[in-house]
């Protein structure tokens, strides 16, 4: 039995909700209950699956069940929320695209993800594949901003990353 097969036979998968019922009873299910656990991984949280001893995120149950593929890629939340595994906020990715879909550093201190202070001045920069592009110096953090929405937009980054 292929793996698509399986979750269908195992799970109800509701697309508009993102979420998962058990279909069959087993070790610690019944039927309609909700399936899968929250987990935590370095400071992200993903809802998992277990299924014949094998765990799964529910974002590649709902790709398999949705295509009928394993993915064998990156599943990317569209908004960032790694617990809303509806279909219509789950995209095939990378860590390139990932990355342009994460949220500001903790650790930033101009509030502006991509504009750093230095020698009083403000560096805009930008992640283009692995490399750090440099955008330019000002010293009016306004100009650097720009330089790095714009650079942004030319990237294709997810609105709402560094937010």
């Amino acid at each position: 039995m292929d793996l698509a097969t399986k979750f269908r036979n195992e799970l109800l998968y509701d697309p508009e909700s993102g979420q998962f019922l058990w279909r069959q009873p087993g070790r610690g299910r019944r039927p309609n209950l909700v399936a899968g656990s929250v987990k935590k991984k370095n400071g992200n949280y993903w809802r998992k699956i277990v299924i014949d001893g094998q765990e799964y995120t529910c974002a590649q149950v709902a790709w398999t069940i949705m295509t009928g593929q394993f993915p064998q890629y990156i599943i990317d939340h569209e908004d960032g929320d790694s617990l809303n595994d509806a279909w219509d906020n789950l995209r095939r990715g990378d860590n390139c695209v990932a990355q342009r879909n994460l949220a500001k550093s903790k650790r930033n201190k101009t509030g502006v993800t991509g504009v750093k202070s230095s020698h009083g001045s403000y560096v805009a920069y930008i992640g283009v594949g692995k490399m750090q592009k440099y955008l330019g110096c000002s010293t009016d953090f306004f100009e650097a901003v720009c330089m790095r929405k714009r650079a942004e937009k030319e990237y294709e980054y997810s609105p709402r990353h560094g937010s």
